[in-house]
């Protein structure tokens, strides 16, 4: 019953060959300053989303509580259990547990998604904290969704490819269902990447690019290089057009 349940929930996310889920942890992590001519509300997020053909939405549980109606059935609700602010100094390269898995499990979450800063001097505090969730996501049979990112300061910036391969392992081997991460802006480094995690890889929206084309592009390379699918954020909804545009990835996603 275990795996029955749990692989029912990994299908609803991974529902076709190539995955799409729309990230909305955004107002937390940056703050609704930076996004001074964007609606924020979260209705606003869920209704593109799922209009544009997403599989999933990724968000906070407070903003899960208002959508949590308006999704489709079969819609996969992440809730990320992890915060941080960009108002505390960088040197605190640490998400703390804001929501625990009993509270995203009730609310109806599919899964649950876990930031882990790999390679900061705060790594130790948010391994400990995944173990925790980690149990009680096999009780609930909740699919992790690991966000790993790397920020050791063996490597020139958190985009550089070894500490990107290094991270996405990391997650597959702690036992992450999925994981996401940064794409390394290069076909070749990031073939190295997805081979070397053994579960699906997803790759994250990144920085807003200054161009439609340029987003496009970095769709197709990382799909070409065995990306499983994308955790798409501002790229998506601070765009003009954003259900168009979730249309064409998605229309480009069923070309691999």
């Amino acid at each position: 019953m275990f795996n029955q349940k749990k692989q029912e929930r990994l299908k609803k996310i991974l529902s076709s060959n190539k995955t799409l889920l729309i990230a909305f942890d955004h107002a937390v992590e940056h703050g609704p300053t930076n996004y001074p001519n964007i609606d924020l509300h979260p209705l606003r997020i869920a209704k593109i989303a799922v209009n544009g053909g997403a599989n999933g939405l990724i968000m906070h549980v407070g903003a899960a509580r208002i959508v949590k109606d308006y999704l489709p059935k079969n819609f996969a609700l992440i809730i990320k259990l992890t915060a941080r602010t960009s108002l505390v100094s960088d040197k605190n390269q640490i998400q703390a547990l804001v929501t625990t898995v009993d509270e995203a499990f009730k609310v109806g979450a599919d899964a649950i998604a876990f930031t882990i800063y790999v390679g900061s001097e705060m790594e130790y505090h948010m391994f400990e904290q995944f173990s925790q969730v980690k149990k009680r996501c096999i009780e609930l049979n909740l699919p992790i969704i690991g966000f790993m990112y790397p920020r050791s300061p063996k490597y020139k910036n958190k985009y550089d490819a070894r500490a990107i391969e290094y991270a996405a392992r990391v997650g597959a081997e702690i036992g992450c269902d999925i994981v996401k991460t940064y794409y390394t802006g290069n076909k070749t480094t990031f073939e190295r990447v997805v081979k070397n995690c053994f579960v699906p890889l997803l790759v994250a929206g990144g920085p807003e690019t200054k161009t439609k084309e340029e987003f496009l592009k970095n769709i197709n390379d990382a799909l070409s290089a065995g990306a499983r699918g994308f955790a798409l954020g501002r790229n998506i909804w601070a765009r003009e057009g954003s259900v168009e545009l979730l249309k064409e990835v998605k229309t480009i996603l069923s070309r691999y």
